[in-house]
């Protein structure tokens, strides 16, 4: 195998940082993390996964899977998150990280853990993200970021070691509402079983965003003719009809990360 200097930096980054929590989701960017930390630490390094209700089933049984598949030293915890979240307000993002991150870090301290980190890259900061604040307020660390490594040389590395680089990113639920829409546990099974048909019809890179009884439907640029062919479009129509929807559109841009802080 090739190695990878940004690699060796961030296997370097962990040398010395004793016993480590990585908070891991199973996305591109925490995999690499966790799989770094557990490739130098072996066993003083814990990746530990929230299991809570903006975050869907599949992709925490997902993380755990991974977790075997690479040998990660794993852990899913179970964790309320505050009800002001649900409300969606434009801080959600601070509010939800704020938790989960205290609740890693006071699990860190009682379990003897020095360190705890997480998979922000360089770019997550540029970007100006809200859950940023929270990270830099509770002391998490972000070795990727720290090295100046972005998104794109993420994918990278993570080619370089083998592990699954083209993973779309799926962010919380909530990001397909729209802020102040007060999110009830009936829109989130609505949301999930939408995207999930349209995973099912094979698309990649989608959301669906939950405008009341409307449902929009974003996709990759390169997959909306896809979606437009008569027998697929009937069956997603159909289906998310089926769901509770009373209209179904299509964006005909795409998608695009944030843009329902557009809406």
């Amino acid at each position: 195998m090739t190695e990878d200097l940004d690699l060796i930096r961030l296997e370097d980054w962990f040398r010395d940082a004793g016993r480590v929590l990585v908070a891991y989701s199973g996305g591109v960017n925490s995999t690499l993390v966790a799989f770094t930390a557990h490739r130098v630490l072996g066993e003083r390094s814990l990746a530990v996964t929230f299991r809570h209700k903006l975050v869907e089933r599949e992709e925490v049984e997902g993380a755990a899977d991974l977790a075997r598949r690479i040998g990660l030293n794993h852990l899913v915890i179970d964790i309320t998150l505050p009800e002001s979240v649900m409300e969606n307000p434009r801080d959600r993002c601070y509010i939800c990280k704020k938790q989960l991150m205290a609740a890693l870090k006071s699990f860190a301290r009682d379990s003897g853990y020095e360190m705890v980190v997480d998979g922000s890259n360089y770019d997550d900061f540029q970007e100006g993200r809200p859950g940023i604040r929270a990270l830099e307020e509770e002391g998490i660390r972000s070795p990727l970021a720290e090295l100046g490594i972005g998104k794109q040389r993420v994918r990278e590395i993570s080619r370089v070691v083998g592990l699954d680089y083209k993973k779309p990113s799926r962010p919380c639920l909530a990001t397909r509402f729209p802020y102040g829409y007060r999110i009830r546990p009936e829109d989130l099974d609505m949301v999930a079983s939408a995207e999930n048909l349209l995973r099912g019809e094979g698309f990649r890179v989608f959301r669906v965003r939950h405008l009341g009884s409307i449902a929009k439907i974003e996709v990759g640029s390169d997959e909306i003719t896809e979606l437009l062919q008569e027998g697929t479009r009937n069956r997603v129509v159909h289906g998310l009809k089926a769901l509770g929807y009373r209209l179904v559109v299509l964006d005909l841009e795409g998608y695009r990360s944030g843009k329902m802080d557009e809406i």
